[in-house]
C-alpha cells in the first residue's frame, strides 16, 4: 500500500483586505509536518497555487523553503509540487535541481511540446528499488499550450477541443507512466476546473473559454488510481471518479471560513482495489467572521464577542443604515478596540443602505470596483459606450485577458 497526503491552494503571502495571513500559514505548515510524521505518509502532493502571487514576498518564500527543509525528518519518500495559475512556473522551477536531491519533484508549468511531458513523471522508489508509485505531476496548463486558439472561435468547438486535448495529455502520461512503473499504482495531479462548480466557488474561470462549466472526469485516464486536484477552494470528489479537490487549508475569505478546512490522506492498495480517501481536519487558528446589523447591534456584538482559535478573529462588519453616513467606521473601530490588543481585528466596514425604507429615492447603489470581475468591468464599459451584446467581441476580450494572465 502507498500512502499519500494531498493538499493544494496554500496561497502563501495572501492577505485579507491588506491584513497578513502569514501566521495562519506558518501554523498550518508546522501542523502539516507533524501530521505527515505521525501518519507515516510516503508521498506529499501539493496540487498548485503554492503562492498567492507570481512574485511572492520574501516572507512567503521563507515559509515555503523552511517547510521543505523540515520535511527531511518526516520519513517521506517523495514530495511532488506543481504550479497553479497563481504561481510563476519559472520561479517554482528555479531550484529544481537542488530540490531533486531532497526528493522534491517540482513542475511549475508545461508547454505544448509532448516531448517535454516526460518531466511530469515522477517514479517513487521503494526500499527494494522497485517503483512504489508513479505520479504524473500535471501543473496548470494554459489552453494555448495545448494548441487551442480562442479568439473569434466558436465556443462549442473550443470546449470540445479543450476536453479532447486535456484527455490526450493525461492518456499520453498514463502510457508513459505505465512503462516505467513496474506495475506500481499510477496517480496524477491537476490544477483546473472540473464539473461540480457551484455559485461561490472561487476562482472558476481558470480557462477563458466563455461559459465552460468545468471539465468532466472522463478527461482523466482510467489507469490513474487517484487524481489530486487544486484550484477550487473547497473539498469535494468529482462525481464518482478518483479525482478529488482538497480545498484551501487556510480560509482565504468569508465564504471559505464557513466550512472546515481539510487535507486528504489517500491509501492506494496493491492490486486493483479502489483508493481509500480520508479527510484530515486542519486545526483552526483564526476565524474570519461577518458581523451585520445596525450600528448599535454591530458595536454590541464586537464588545461581547467570543471566538474559536488561538488568534483573534478577522471581522468584516456590515452596518445597516438608512443613509450613508460619515463616522460610522470610526464608531465600529472603537467598539472593536475596546477589547484591547487581543480583541477582534476589524478588517473592513461597509454600509448597507435599507432601500425599502427610502421610497422614491432613485440614487443607485454603487458597487466597489474590487468586487467586480474584469469581464463585468468590460461589459459595463461596453454598455456605457453604447455597444450591444457582441459574442465575438466578448470572445476576443477573453482571449486577450487570458494572454495577460498568462504573461
Amino acid at each position: 500500500m502507498v500512502r499519500i497526503l494531498h493538499t493544494s491552494d496554500w496561497h502563501l503571502g495572501a492577505t485579507l483586505e491588506g491584513f497578513s495571513r502569514d501566521e495562519e500559514h506558518r501554523r498550518f505548515l508546522e501542523w502539516l509536518v507533524n501530521e505527515i510524521r505521525a501518519g507515516g505518509d510516503d508521498i506529499l502532493v501539493v496540487a498548485g497555487d503554492v503562492f498567492d502571487q507570481a512574485q511572492p514576498s520574501a516572507e512567503a518564500q521563507r515559509a515555503y523553503y523552511r517547510f521543505l527543509t523540515s520535511l527531511r525528518s518526516t520519513g517521506l519518500r517523495q514530495v511532488v509540487i506543481v504550479g497553479g495559475n497563481h504561481d510563476s512556473p519559472s520561479r517554482l522551477e528555479a531550484p529544481r535541481d537542488l530540490l531533486e536531491t531532497l526528493r522534491i519533484h517540482v513542475v511549475g508549468g508545461l508547454a505544448g511540446d509532448p516531448d517535454a511531458w516526460d518531466r511530469c513523471l515522477c517514479r517513487v522508489q521503494g526500499d527494494d528499488g522497485r517503483a512504489l508509485a508513479v505520479v504524473a505531476a500535471v501543473p496548470y496548463v494554459h489552453e494555448c499550450h495545448l494548441g487551442i486558439q480562442t479568439a473569434l472561435a466558436d465556443e462549442g468547438v473550443i470546449r470540445t477541443s479543450f476536453q479532447e486535448r486535456v484527455a490526450a495529455l493525461y492518456r499520453a502520461l498514463a502510457d508513459r507512466a505505465e512503462q516505467m512503473g513496474d506495475g506500481a499504482p499510477l496517480m496524477a495531479t491537476g490544477h483546473l476546473a472540473c464539473v461540480g462548480i457551484r455559485p461561490g466557488d472561487a476562482p472558476v474561470e481558470i480557462h477563458r473559454i466563455g461559459s465552460l462549466d468545468g471539465l468532466p472526469p472522463e478527461v482523466f485516464d482510467a489507469r490513474f488510481r487517484h487524481v489530486a486536484l487544486g484550484h477550487l477552494h473547497r473539498l469535494f470528489r468529482v462525481k464518482e471518479s478518483p479525482a478529488w479537490y482538497s480545498g484551501t487549508p487556510v480560509p482565504l475569505g468569508l465564504a471559505e471560513a464557513a466550512s472546515p478546512r481539510q487535507v486528504l490522506r489517500v491509501e492506494i492498495p496493491d492490486g486493483a482495489g479502489e483508493a481509500v480517501v480520508t479527510k484530515v481536519p486542519v486545526p483552526l487558528s483564526r476565524q474570519v467572521l461577518e458581523v451585520a446589523g445596525t450600528l448599535d447591534e454591530v458595536a454590541g456584538r464586537l464588545r461581547q464577542m467570543e471566538w474559536d482559535g488561538d488568534l483573534p478573529p478577522y471581522i468584516l462588519a456590515r452596518v445597516r443604515v438608512d443613509h450613508y453616513a460619515l463616522g460610522i467606521e470610526t464608531d465600529v473601530m472603537a467598539a472593536a478596540a475596546a477589547r484591547g490588543p487581543s480583541g477582534p481585528v476589524l478588517v473592513r466596514v461597509t454600509q448597507d443602505r435599507a432601500l425599502s425604507a427610502m421610497p422614491g429615492d432613485s440614487e443607485p447603489v454603487q458597487r466597489s470596483l474590487r468586487d467586480l470581475a474584469p469581464e463585468e468591468v468590460f461589459v459595463d464599459l461596453c454598455r456605457d459606450r453604447g455597444v450591444g451584446d457582441d459574442p465575438d467581441l466578448m470572445q476576443a476580450f477573453r482571449s486577450l485577458l487570458a494572454q495577460e494572465v498568462e504573461g
